[in-house]
């Protein structure tokens, strides 16, 4: 109860906070003058003397009882001029309320004294209390202003008393002898608020002035940082983008140098049958290459914040062997390339991709660390039963351990710049810090540089997905505008035993939608087309085929930059690039939780 009051006391709509602090105390100080005045004078008139408050000066005036009338009106006023008050602080107008408040009660003291004339007391509080509130809370002009009407005050008091005294000369000397020191008394009080208040108004200014200041100054450095940080973005994105020309060149070059093994073939003394494990091979780096590449993409994505990881559990022994031919096309002949690999399978969770773009990058830095040739080993080994460790060393220039400081921070490289992004070990630091891993550098200038990348072993291998059956025919409704793209899957999809329909954009999927006799068990759409994008599209046929599972491929992953909220029901995503057998698995997965679902229903 109490904290509720205390907050409604506290909710004064008035803005500045000087006034602010002296409205919340007014208040309290009105209510209180509200009570007191009244009370005050019932205890007065209570044990007084009836005759004598209207019998003094009551031959002045016709109606004897004016001076008793007067007395009481004044301090009724002031009690209700001190309860608007009240009313005006808690609508906001505190200036408002204490002028008001001051004006009755100097008109107040103006009509008592000019019925009453000066009383015994000189040194009544309330002038007193009158030149306080409006030093501190109305400022110079209103003290002047209330020490005046003080003055005013007494002067007409003074005057009454001299209109018709029963003896003169004694009067004359009562009140004009006191006069001096009430002037006095007053004006010492005015000049010792004025100056007081004056120094504090003086400090609040210059305070204001300097907030202000400083105000301007954060928001012309604010603006500086804005500038920097728009400058530091910008050269950002073209070390990014020159280092990613280099990278993507890698991976040209990996896939023109394999592909080059063709020219074996059109050779006359060609023997199929001995050159194709040649063939396999160069195939096999080409595809390696291509998911390179693919998890280039993929850093780009996650620069941007529109790519996440897709963790898989999968045996790190045999995907270092797959990568042993790319490794090879990476490195120079001058570069001795050792891989030193248990016999037994050791397990991690991790993205497949990234952790192949990882080991790629480090074995990139370290073949530009040793532009005269060297050797690069590459080795795995258990530290622990439930921990693998990968170390890459080279026989390199070395770093610094200056630079070993920074080496995994964001856009930080010691490579000239066009050659590198500062970005790659940084990734692989934050790759390793999300799978619950470690790296550490070891690296001595002249001699070389060994990166450890400590990884927990996983329980178990992913299981293999289970080969599609062919006995069941699947309907399957491609879309995709990419004509080489959907010649390759629709393809891939009829061997597997589907029966695909083909749309190249929008249009044309609505028109094979509106005349088909039969509708399809399984959509596949590509999220971006000129005329319209995949989710638009869905929602249409989702109009007329709500429960058909779809199939959204996109080159991004999870939204695709569509606000929450928006996904299409029975739809999963397929993430580009892929191979085709990971579409034609997922279609016939589809296919098959789509028929048992409609057997499951009751007849």
């Amino acid at each position: 109860m109490l904290t509720q009051w205390r907050r409604w006391l506290s909710r004064i709509p008035v803005d500045d906070p000087v006034d602010y602090s002296n409205a919340f105390f007014m208040q309290f100080f009105f209510a209180f003058i509200g009570c007191v005045q009244i009370l005050n004078k019932a205890f007065i008139l209570e044990r007084a003397n009836w005759n004598l408050l209207y019998v003094r000066h009551n031959y002045l005036f016709p109606w004897p009882k004016l001076p008793m009338v007067v007395d009481l009106s004044t301090d009724v006023a002031m009690a209700a001029s001190a309860w608007f008050g009240v009313y005006l602080i808690r609508k906001g107008s505190f200036r408002t309320s204490v002028i008001q408040y001051l004006t009755v009660l100097m008109v107040s003291a103006i009509l008592f004294f000019a019925t009453i004339g000066v009383p015994d007391s000189r040194d009544d509080a309330s002038f007193f209390e009158a030149l306080i509130i409006s030093g501190l809370m109305l400022g110079r002009r209103a003290l002047w202003s209330i020490f005046a009407a003080t003055m005013l005050v007494y002067i007409i008091g003074i005057t009454t008393e001299v209109m018709a005294p029963p003896n003169l000369p004694m009067v004359l000397h009562g009140a004009f002898s006191e006069l001096p020191g009430t002037v006095y008394t007053f004006l010492s009080v005015a000049i010792i608020i004025d100056f007081s208040a004056q120094a504090l108004r003086n400090s609040l200014a210059k305070s204001r002035a300097d907030h202000q200041q400083l105000q301007v100054e954060i928001s012309e450095r604010e603006q500086i940082q804005e500038q920097l940080l728009h400058s530091r973005k910008m050269e950002a994105v073209g070390r990014l983008a020159s280092g990613i020309a280099h990278d993507i060149h890698n991976v040209l070059g990996i896939i023109l140098g394999f592909a080059r093994v063709r020219e074996r073939i059109d050779e006359p003394d060609t023997e199929f049958g001995k050159d194709a494990p040649i063939l396999v091979d160069a195939l096999e780096g080409t595809e390696l290459a291509a998911r390179r590449g693919a998890a280039i993409c993929r850093k780009l994505l996650n620069f941007s914040r529109r790519d996440i990881a897709r963790a898989e559990t999968f045996d790190m022994v045999s995907t270092l062997q797959e990568l042993r031919p790319l490794l090879g096309q990476l490195l120079p002949a001058s570069i001795r390339l050792a891989i030193a690999l248990p016999d037994s399978e050791i397990a991690i969770h991790f993205d497949r991709n990234q952790f192949e773009l990882a080991v790629l990058n480090i074995v990139s830095n370290a073949r530009d660390a040793m532009p005269d040739g060297g050797a690069c080993t590459i080795s795995v080994t258990r530290q622990a039963p439930s921990l693998a460790v990968l170390s890459i060393q080279d026989t390199g220039i070395g770093i610094s351990e200056e630079h070993v400081q920074h080496i995994f921070e964001p856009f930080f490289t010691t490579k000239p710049v066009g050659s590198g992004t500062g970005l790659g070990l940084s990734v692989v630091y934050n790759l390793m810090q999300s799978a619950g891993g470690e790296i550490s550098v070891e690296s001595t200038p002249g001699i070389g540089t060994t990166l450890h990348l400590c990884m927990p072993i996983a329980h178990a291998l992913a299981e293999t997905a289970p080969t599609p059956s062919t006995d069941d025919v699947v309907h399957v409704l491609l879309i995709d505008d990419d004509d080489d793209l959907r010649t390759l899957l629709a393809a891939a999809l009829e061997s597997s035993g589907c029966l695909v329909s083909k749309a190249a954009n929008g249009a044309e999927t609505e028109r094979i939608v509106a005349n088909a006799t039969s509708l399809p068990e399984v959509l596949v759409c590509d999220h971006r087309m000129p005329d319209i994008d995949g989710l638009s599209l869905l929602r249409k046929l989702r109009l007329r085929m709500p429960e058909v599972p779809a199939i959204l491929i996109s080159a991004y992953l999870e939204s695709d930059g569509s606000p929450p909220g928006h996904e299409i029901p029975f739809s999963e995503r397929l993430p580009k690039p892929f191979a085709p057998d990971a579409l034609v698995a997922r279609v016939h997965a589809a296919a098959k939780r789509h028929r048992e679902s409609r057997n499951s229903l009751p007849a």
